[in-house]
């Protein structure tokens, strides 16, 4: 793993002026390039990686000394080039050039592609200036950064640019005398944190998966409680709302049921009290404060029996379908349970419930239950009266049977389901069982 800096160079004959960062200035400096290098690469050792990536026309212009010609005369001017620039900082890290074509088509597009993504290595560490890219380039760039997070597991330090639009036309900005002409260098790292939000919002979303907004919001907290020493209250309950929120979701892609009550519970409580409090959290994660609104009204927090249906259809509605079919099936077991009045946790009352199920539908006889059904009687038979009037509440949980047995058995069975029929049936038990279990 190494800091890489990277930057594309264009083709202008670029006008000397001073960059400025927070307190940092670089005076009198042609390329942007020589402003960021210096603010935010100083201290890089052998280790770290400058990649300046060229065309051949900005290579000849701008990368070598001499590039640019008097329009007039046709004589060379005397720049000195960004690869003498960079040389003239003395900085540690090793400096390639990299050639790239020009990306004016949509092959020379997937080759730049290519290029930039072969000189990243695993894990490293990403300070991207795009002022200078040309065309497509920073969109494409940004997009090979957000592969390479995936595939490379590079981090994006920061993405900087020198906004010298501020100084006006290029005509306009020759006017202004050097010592006035100053560009501020924007850091629009941000905007790559926005595009972070966006993926943990879609994977929330579509895959009920909260890992990814449950660690952008602890960094958000992170950064309020550091600036306030701890003392923000507010982060505080954002960090509480990131920490269950994600003990939400791998509750249900786990299959918790008994613990589903308790963090709902808790993650209202937190919601409550931040929408409640002076705080404003992080711009992207305000729509997400609603969905999650949404997405757990339907849970009471306190009612297993809902609870466990409610989480059913949260697993069938972000493609979990298997915990869906295991989450309503042993809720439904816990229905039965609690309606002759014993504890639904109670290991023993499930497999006596489990085992009537079998003896009421297939009408086994007492002399051939199985052993915990027949060492208790009197429990069983209350099961099987019970089971007379809920006949098709019985029916629906020997069909979860089957499917969940296709399911869990990886469909190593004579005549195995196909894959897209569970989600359709976990739908249709789902809306069966609503209309005998009053889900309101």
């Amino acid at each position: 793993m190494s800091r890489v800096y990277i930057a594309f160079l264009g083709t202008n004959d670029y006008l000397p002026c001073t960059y400025f960062s927070d307190d940092k200035e670089a005076e009198d400096v042609r390329f942007v390039q020589e402003a960021t290098l210096s603010f935010f690469c100083n201290g890089w050792t052998r280790n770290d990686r400058i990649l300046i990536f060229t065309t051949d026309e900005a290579e000849k212009k701008n990368w070598q000394n001499n590039g640019h010609k008097n329009w007039k005369t046709g004589k060379d001017l005397k720049r000195k080039g960004l690869k003498k620039s960079i040389e003239d900082l003395n900085l540690f890290a090793s400096v390639q050039n990299v050639s790239i074509p020009e990306g004016k088509s949509e092959l020379e597009i997937w080759d730049i592609f290519r290029i930039v993504l072969d000189q990243l290595n695993q894990g490293d560490e990403i300070s991207f200036d795009i002022t200078h890219a040309f065309r497509s380039i920073p969109m494409l760039a940004i997009v090979v950064l957000n592969y390479a997070k995936i595939m490379k597991k590079i981090t994006l330090h920061g993405i900087y640019y020198g906004a010298f639009e501020v100084l006006g036309s290029l005509p306009e900005a020759k006017k202004i005398p050097l010592k006035e002409r100053r560009v501020p260098v924007l850091n629009l790292t941000s905007f790559d944190q926005l595009m972070e939000w966006s993926f943990a919002i879609n994977r929330f979303i579509e895959a009920g998966d909260a890992s990814h907004i449950s660690r952008l919001a602890n960094q958000s907290a992170r950064s309020v409680l550091s600036e306030t020493r701890g003392a923000d209250r507010s982060a505080h309950i954002l960090r509480r709302i990131a920490r269950d929120l994600d003990k939400f979701t791998k509750a249900l892609s786990t299959c918790r049921g008994t613990e589903i009550g308790g963090i709902v519970s808790s993650l209202n409580g937190s919601i409550d009290e931040l929408e409640n409090s002076d705080y404003v959290p992080p711009e992207p994660f305000q729509p997400i404060i609603r969905q999650i609104k949404d997405q757990i009204v339907r849970f009471k927090g306190d009612d297993v029996i809902l609870d466990g249906i409610s989480a059913s259809k949260w697993c069938l509605n972000h493609n979990l379908v298997q915990q869906g079919y295991t989450i309503l099936q042993e809720t439904l077991l816990s229905y039965f349970i609690v309606k002759i009045g014993q504890d639904q946790e109670n290991q023993k009352y499930r497999e006596i419930a489990g085992q009537a199920v079998t003896i009421y539908l297939k009408k086994i006889v007492k002399t051939k239950w199985k052993e915990t059904a027949a060492d208790n009687e009197k429990i069983t038979r209350e099961f099987l009266i019970f089971y007379q009037d809920k006949a098709e509440l019985v029916k629906i949980y020997r069909e979860l049977s089957n499917d969940r047995n296709d399911l869990n058995h990886a469909g190593h069975k004579k005549n195995p389901m196909r894959a897209e029929k569970f989600s359709n049936n976990l739908s249709k038990f789902l809306s069966r069982i609503g209309k005998y279990i009053d889900l309101i």
